[in-house]
């Protein structure tokens, strides 16, 4: 008779140990897990954005493709550097896209191709609610001393505000076409 090994878990979602940054473990675990919604957020419009660069068309094609690449590659650096913070306050980075999606801050998009203007207003929607808590965290990094998370998330911050700026413009009524 064959024995099947059941694997332990060693570190469980929400669980906080001691930390090597000296940060107290109840303030740890309020940043850690106010940064594991951001890096559910993150990863999800990652995926959201990316999907928008693959589906992309219309005349306007190569600078939305491109632009919406260089969105994505924004936030998969801010969602790993999120997922690294977490463990730097020894909890637990989320990690499965059906969690990130659950605790996400914006409803996730269905699967299929809309019109360019609703991905992209879907796109801005998702950033202005990512925003909007980046700086309630930020405050609360701010509070409890955690200085490195404050400093990590104010860089990430700007990033986000200038590629959500940039999303504005594409979204502008002006236009040089001809209908």
């Amino acid at each position: 008779m064959r024995t099947v090994h059941k694997p332990m878990l060693l570190h469980k979602l929400g669980e906080i140990k001691e930390n090597p940054v000296r940060i107290e473990p109840m303030y740890a675990k309020q940043v850690s897990d106010a940064l594991n919604v951001l890096l559910a957020s993150v990863y999800t419009l990652f995926h959201q954005v990316k999907k928008h660069h693959w589906v992309v068309e219309g005349p306007d094609f190569r600078d939305l493709h491109l632009l919406l690449d260089e969105l994505a590659a924004h936030l998969l650096a801010h969602g790993d550097q999120l997922a690294e913070r977490v463990t730097v306050l020894a909890a637990y980075p989320i990690s499965t896209p059906r969690k990130q999606q659950e605790m996400a801050l914006f409803p996730v998009e269905e699967e299929g191709m809309f019109d360019l203007r609703t991905m992209l207003m879907g796109d801005m929607r998702a950033y202005q609610e990512i925003i909007a808590r980046y700086r309630d965290v930020i405050r609360l990094a701010m509070q409890v001393g955690d200085f490195g998370s404050e400093h990590m998330l104010k860089e990430q911050l700007q990033q986000l505000e200038f590629d959500v700026h940039h999303i504005e413009h594409v979204l502008g009524e002006d236009t040089l076409m001809l209908n």
